[in-house]
C-alpha cells in the first residue's frame, strides 16, 4: 500500500571486506537517524565488481550482522529489523568504471556488467534490467575530456532516465560543479551519498550525506516503488547532511591510494 512518507536515502553505499560490518550497520544507521528523527531510512548500495555483499546479506545476514537482527527479503531489497533500532532498507546496486573512465552507479539492480564498457553502453544495459543509472561525481573524473562526455549526456538523454549524484567526497568549499547544476536546471535528478573508500575506519562516513524526500512509498514493493519515484522528470530530492572537510577528505583521499600502492606491492 502507498503510503506519503518522508524517506532519507545514503544512494552511493559500499560495504569493503576490510569493514567491521557491525561497526558500518551502526554508524550508517546513527547517521541516517540524525539526518531525521521520524523517517525511513534506506541505503543503495554501489558495489564495485569484487564485491557481492547484498548478496551475502540475503543469504546470511542474521549470521554475518548478528542473531538479532531480522532480514526480510523483496527483489533486488532488503528489510533489516533489529528491536531498540529503526528499521533500515537496503537496495542492491552495482558500480561500473565506464571505458570512458566515469563512474556510473546502477541503483536497484544487482546485474552484473563489466567495467571497461562506453558509457552509452552501461547506461543501456542499466535501464534494460530496471536499473537507475547515476553518473557520479568523483574528484578529477568530470574534468577535460570527461567533462565533455559528461556534458554530451546532457545534452542526449532527458530527466528521468539518468541521474546525476553528489559524495561526500567533494569537499566542503568546493563550488558545486558547472554539470551538477545544469543538470538540475534542465530537469535531471540529482542524488547524494556517502561514497566510503576501500580502506579499515571509512566506516565512518556511512550515512553522512544523503537526500531528503517525501513521498509515496509502497512498503509492500519498495523497488518498484523507488524506481517510480527516481525516474519522474524533475525529481528533485533535498541534499541532507555533509560533505567531508577539506583536510579530511584529503587525508581520506590520500590514505586511498596508499592502501592500492600497498595492495599492488
Amino acid at each position: 500500500m502507498d503510503t506519503d512518507m518522508r524517506l532519507i536515502a545514503d544512494t552511493h553505499v559500499h560495504f569493503y571486506p576490510c569493514y567491521d560490518l557491525q561497526q558500518a550497520l551502526s554508524n550508517l544507521r546513527r547517521n541516517l537517524s540524525a539526518l531525521d528523527r521520524n523517517a525511513v531510512y534506506m541505503a543503495f548500495l554501489a558495489e564495485r565488481h569484487d564485491c557481492h555483499f547484498f548478496r551475502q546479506f540475503g543469504e546470511r545476514g542474521r549470521e554475518m550482522l548478528g542473531a538479532d537482527i531480522q532480514v526480510q527479503l523483496y527483489d533486488n531489497a532488503l528489510l533489516f529489523s533489529e528491536q531498540e533500532y529503526p528499521d533500515l532498507y537496503f537496495f542492491a546496486g552495482r558500480q561500473i568504471i565506464t571505458r570512458e573512465r566515469l563512474e556510473v552507479l546502477a541503483l536497484t539492480t544487482d546485474m552484473e556488467i563489466e567495467d571497461g564498457q562506453p558509457v552509452d553502453e552501461v547506461i543501456s544495459r542499466v535501464t534494460a534490467n530496471g536499473g537507475i543509472p547515476v553518473i557520479s561525481w568523483a574528484p578529477g573524473k568530470w574534468f577535460f575530456q570527461r567533462k565533455k562526455v559528461v556534458e554530451s549526456l546532457l545534452d542526449r538523454y532527458e530527466p528521468g532516465t539518468i541521474l546525476f549524484g553528489d559524495t561526500t567526497l567533494r569537499p566542503t568549499g568546493w563550488l558545486e560543479p558547472v554539470l551538477m547544476k545544469k543538470a538540475v536546471r534542465q530537469g535531471f535528478g540529482l542524488v547524494a551519498g556517502s561514497d566510503p573508500l576501500p580502506f579499515k575506519g571509512e566506516e565512518v562516513v556511512m550515512g553522512r550525506y544523503a537526500v531528503r524526500l517525501e513521498a509515496d512509498f509502497d512498503a509492500d514493493d519498495p523497488v518498484a516503488s523507488i524506481r517510480s519515484l527516481f525516474t519522474r522528470p524533475k525529481f528533485t530530492p533535498a541534499r541532507v547532511g555533509r560533505r567531508g572537510r577539506p583536510l579530511e577528505t584529503f587525508l581520506r583521499l590520500f590514505h586511498n591510494a596508499r592502501s592500492k600502492k600497498a595492495s599492488r606491492v
